[in-house]
């Protein structure tokens, strides 16, 4: 199979993540390098028009540069895009990835990806591990500090290696890509790797297997493991999204028996369910004649995402699914793709864990009878 290149059409954006996304769950590797390098071709295409489009424009100009999505950039980062063009590629380069340049990738994943606004998601580059409060065990006590209580302590704190899963993103470059110079390499470059995070991690956020990937909200982290796999959480039956309903199922158990107090719970649900069913049941119809959606009996964000189960809702709160993001800071030559015609292709090896902090943090919920006349 070739891969389309830049003078050829390519594929609609969505159609070809939803194509990357259908590779990485069938678990092969060849097509999933496959499908993320049209992707990035296909965002390399739209870049290298823009940039023709532009021309003429003063892109030392901020205004002009913000407009466009691009950066201005710092000494560093002019320095080593210039030195990967003069190169003709990262291949010939040395230099680190600007640290700079991979924060910026995390602000505008948080930025545009609504599920990683939530959760408790940390940009660890250079740690490798994240210490976490292990669900309810205390971890302050008055009076004197006794050998129990200091064992007790002990136990209210959880390690989680962030350097234990890769996500590897690959990048196709052009000799038209290195032309445009370091602004637009770096657009390139930060929104390769952003959309390889945010199509790799939504998915594990959700549904995350545990073997060599994080652990997804979904996930049963007291059931039996095999071969690494953690099982799915059994999916508690609900047929509506009336107040005591949200109250009692969803809301009442979150607080741990009244242990915490719950300010907001997080639902997320596929889109075809969020449209036929959560919409339905949250839009009502004004004294005045306009309708008003969003309207829930209790203190919820909704998130859809296509990563979760048709008929499935999981809730929680957000901040109970930690997820520590890194990234080795260099692009190197890839030797696992060899199939692009007339481009090098690249790897950058991105370095994650997530999992809920603990069994209780998220609910599986079975909405397939919501909005279904009761007989």
């Amino acid at each position: 199979m070739t891969i389309k290149n830049l003078d050829r059409e390519v594929k609609n954006e969505m159609e070809m993540k939803e194509q990357f996304l259908n590779a990485m769950n069938s678990g092969n590797e060849e097509e999933m390098a496959k499908a993320f390098t049209n992707f990035a071709n296909a965002i390399q295409q739209n870049i290298i028009k823009e940039a023709k489009s532009i021309v003429n424009e003063d892109l030392t100009d901020r205004q002009v540069l913000a407009n466009r999505g691009l950066q201005v950039l710092t000494k560093e980062e002019t320095t080593y895009y210039n030195e990967v063009i003069s190169g003709n590629g990262f291949g010939g380069t040395e230099k680190l990835v600007p640290a700079t340049v991979i924060d910026r990738v995390f602000e505008d994943l948080v930025h545009k990806h609504e599920l990683l606004q939530y959760i408790d998601f940390v940009n660890v580059t250079g740690i490798t591990e994240w210490i976490t409060k292990n669900g309810d065990v205390p971890t302050a006590f008055w009076g004197k500090l006794t050998s129990a209580i200091s064992e007790i302590l002990d136990e209210g704190f959880q390690k989680i290696s962030t350097e234990q899963y890769k996500l590897s993103a690959f990048l196709p470059v052009a000799k038209a890509m290195l032309k445009l110079g370091p602004v637009f390499l770096d657009k390139y470059v930060r929104t390769v790797l952003a959309e390889a995070i945010a199509i790799g991690l939504e998915d594990a956020i959700v549904k995350g297997t545990g073997k060599d990937q994080p652990i997804g909200m979904i996930k049963n982290l007291a059931g039996a493991v095999v071969d690494g796999v953690y099982p799915d959480k059994t999916a508690k039956a609900i047929t509506d999204l009336s107040p005591e309903t949200l109250g009692t199922e969803v809301m009442a158990p979150l607080t741990r028996d009244g242990k915490r107090v719950v300010s907001e719970a997080l639902l997320v649900v596929n889109p075809n369910d969020y449209w036929s069913k959560v919409f339905p049941a949250t839009t009502v119809l004004t004294q005045n004649g306009t309708y008003v959606h969003g309207v829930l009996p209790i203190p919820a964000k909704v998130v859809q995402s296509v990563s979760v189960p048709q008929g499935k809702m999981v809730a929680g709160v957000a901040s109970d699914y930690f997820l520590g993001m890194g990234a080795r800071q260099t692009i190197e030559v890839s030797n696992e793709v060899r199939f692009i015609e007339d481009e090098s292709v690249y790897l950058a090896k991105l370095y994650a864990n997530g999992r809920p902090k603990d069994n209780a943090s998220f609910l599986v919920f079975d909405i397939s009878g919501v909005g279904t006349p009761q007989v």
